[in-house]
């Protein structure tokens, strides 16, 4: 029995693509040449080497996708680079021994203020709390930014 065959109208419809797309893939030499007057192809041996085209052209662009990340991350690397030897970063460890120094002087001024305002005992005690209240909010509002930030 023979090979079934279709013609290339109806096997560009049925692969989805235009009838130039398979004009183009019969001149590559991708699909073989159509024959008779309504132009047919055999549909087992076009519909496996237009799979092959299709497996190359994703193994192709896979290949781009890869190489387009690869030259990404060594841009992101010599960015990087950059920015160390222009000393554009700071190590993690010296920036919170920076704002630890800075909430300690903070903390400090905050302390010395009821007793800067008045010396009313009880009015001292109310900014004490106060200002207690106000530390341990504002503690509160970093422990959950610095969480937030850890990734």
């Amino acid at each position: 029995m023979a090979d079934a065959t279709i013609t290339a109208v109806a096997f560009s419809r049925l692969v989805g693509a235009t009838k130039p797309e398979v004009d183009e893939l019969v001149a590559s030499g991708t699909l073989p040449q159509p024959t008779g007057r309504d132009r047919r192809l055999p549909l087992r041996e076009a519909a496996a080497s237009y799979l092959a085209h299709l497996r190359a052209h994703l193994a192709t662009a896979r290949a781009g996708a890869a190489a387009s990340r690869a030259q990404d991350a060594r841009a992101d690397a010599a960015a990087l680079t950059l920015a160390v030897e222009r000393r554009e970063l700071i190590d993690a460890q010296e920036v919170e021994v920076a704002l630890d120094a800075v909430c300690g002087a903070i903390n400090v001024a905050l302390l010395c203020i009821p007793t800067r305002v008045t010396r009313d005992l009880s009015q001292r005690r109310l900014l004490e709390e106060s200002i207690y209240r106000l530390r341990a909010e504002l503690a509160l509002d970093l422990s959950t930014a610095s969480e937030g930030n850890t990734t």
